[in-house]
């Protein structure tokens, strides 16, 4: 299954998690081996989108839980 991953941006803006938690909501939601795309990028599992979500800046480390960093984030739903 291919996700788009804005779906977990979306989440980390209703509700900021941690690496465990939120590899926990995304095996609920879509299943433990899921591949995430982008609007210019796909084929990435779980740590890679968050590598490729941190080197970009969309998500940042607050303590210990991820949230998003809403200057750096495309329009795309």
């Amino acid at each position: 299954m291919s996700v788009h991953a804005h779906k977990i941006l979306n989440q980390l803006r209703e509700q900021p998690m941690t690496k465990a938690e939120l590899n926990a909501w995304v095996a609920t939601e879509f299943g433990e081996n899921t591949e995430f795309r982008t609007c210019s990028k796909e084929g990435f599992d779980f740590d890679a989108i968050l590598t490729f979500f941190l080197s970009r800046e969309k998500i940042v480390l607050d303590g210990d839980k991820f949230k998003v960093n809403e200057s750096n984030i495309c329009s795309h739903n």
